[in-house]
């Protein structure tokens, strides 16, 4: 008997997900991986409006294949991205995302080949699941055009867009000058010379700026969030940190792991060196510090603690932070810790009033267009994720109590709104940051796509 498996989200997730499967089970495999978008296996992130915007993390560190760390860096050479006599400086270096669009795209083409050599079956299915329900032991997916039954589901979906800030007009979500996805942006709907509004001030404001300048738009830029710019260029990058966070346990209370990261950060300090090497010798204990957490301490951390986090984990390219500082010491580039109070379209543009932090004081401005980089929103009730929410409404999946992903095991298995498990049920991705807080970089989903797969194959050779 085929098994029948369906993968929702044709992203990095789902399609390494497909790989492992495809490459390391003889049984035979119908496979429905069911995505709307054109970017199969590499999503928006990798296939950017601009060939300026580079990878946060080096070449050496971001191969597909968690078992063949050098298979990126093997595949620049193969394809004269760069020679092996740089091979040094090709593994240390922070390549052009669209490049590691075509890595992954290569990737694909590979899976798929694979996939009819073994002899299964692979089927893309451009459509949107509406809806997923249980019944008689599989579960139902409906699209607009058609009905597939599957016994296994994996819910793939990738980051959802940015959840809408709270102003008074919220009619104004529904205006044309209104972007709510920076990774998408209609660059026609920017006609005035007016400045141009960007709410948040994380990365992916800085790759929204790159891009803006490289498509055209001279006008000036207004960046708007709570705390400001605070992102970090990757430093250190040759000092080996020998200290006690190296033995550090992962069921560290998170007041003690506080107060040991302070008290090595200021005997860092000390020596001239900032913070960076701390976070990198804790990272790859954070899932397991996170999971240890009790949920008081987790809440501690999302409220006092997590922009901070954030400032120190997530770094840019230095020629990246270099261009944004630039912009900012010409003025072109303004950054405001403050609030966002209102948005309303007047004419052919947008007025906008901002509780300016510093000065205490509301100011309003005009905009040709306002951006939203706030980055995805994880709290299911506010996406526009229908297919979560109705989910979550049969009650089929929960939420976690942060509101961050969804409630799993330890196998990546959903469990319902009673808590029990649906066995054959899956979540990668974006979706296990209740879980597992850090889920969204390469090695993380890399990672869960091989462990999910491994189970899935376990579960077809008992069946």
């Amino acid at each position: 008997m085929v098994s029948h498996i369906g993968i929702i989200g044709g992203g990095f997730s789902g399609t390494m997900l497909v790989r492992h499967l495809v490459s390391q089970t003889d049984s035979p495999l119908k496979i429905n991986l069911f995505s709307t978008s054109n970017e199969i296996s590499k999503g928006t992130a990798y296939n950017p409006n601009s060939n300026k915007l580079l990878l946060n993390v080096i070449a050496s560190k971001m191969s597909a294949f968690q078992d063949k760390p050098e298979h990126f860096v093997n595949w620049c050479f193969t394809n004269s991205i760069s020679d092996q006599s740089n091979a040094p400086l090709l593994a240390n270096s922070f390549l052009p995302r669209a490049i590691y669009g075509r890595y992954l795209n290569d990737v694909w083409s590979e899976t798929k080949a694979l996939a009819i050599k073994n002899g299964h079956q692979l089927d893309v299915i451009a459509e949107r699941i509406e809806k997923i329900e249980y019944q008689n032991h599989k579960y139902k997916l409906t699209t607009i055009n058609q009905i597939s039954e599957v016994e296994i589901v994996v819910l793939a979906t990738g980051n959802e867009l940015p959840g809408n800030p709270d102003i008074k007009n919220i009619d104004f979500f529904n205006c044309e000058l209104y972007q709510q996805n920076p990774w998408r942006i209609d660059f026609l709907k920017i006609k005035s010379e007016h400045p141009i509004l960007i709410i948040g001030n994380g990365l992916t404001m800085v790759d929204t700026v790159i891009e803006l300048r490289e498509n055209g738009f001279s006008q000036t830029i207004v960046s708007v969030s709570p705390n400001g710019f605070n992102i970090l260029p990757h430093r250190n990058f040759n000092f080996q940190y020998k200290g006690p966070l190296n033995e550090i346990s992962e069921s560290q209370s998170l007041l003690d792991l506080v107060q040991m990261i302070r008290k090595e950060l200021k005997r860092l300090k000390s020596f001239g060196i900032s913070a960076e090497p701390l976070i990198d010798i804790l990272r790859p204990k954070t899932q397991k510090i996170w999971q240890n957490f009790t949920e008081a301490e987790k809440r501690l951390f999302m409220k006092k603690l997590r922009h901070l986090w954030g400032v120190a984990r997530h770094r840019i390219p230095f020629v990246s932070y270099d261009f944004i500082q630039k912009e900012r010491i010409e003025n072109k580039l303004q950054i405001t810790a403050g609030k966002l109070i209102d948005l309303r379209k007047e004419n052919n543009s947008v007025t906008a009033e901002i509780l300016d932090k510093k000065s205490n004081t509301i100011f309003k401005s005009s905009f040709s267009i306002v951006i939203n980089c706030t980055g995805p929103e994880t709290n299911i009730d506010r996406t526009q994720n229908e297919l979560l929410r109705q989910l979550k409404s049969d009650g089929m999946i929960k939420q976690d109590e942060l509101k961050l992903g969804l409630q799993v095991n330890d196998l990546f298995q959903i469990l319902d709104r009673e808590g029990n498990t649906h066995e054959k049920m899956y979540a990668i991705g974006n979706l296990l940051k209740g879980k597992l807080w850090e889920s969204t970089a390469i090695n993380e989903l890399r990672g869960q796509a091989s462990q999910i797969a491994l189970q899935i194959i376990k579960q077809i050779s008992k069946a």
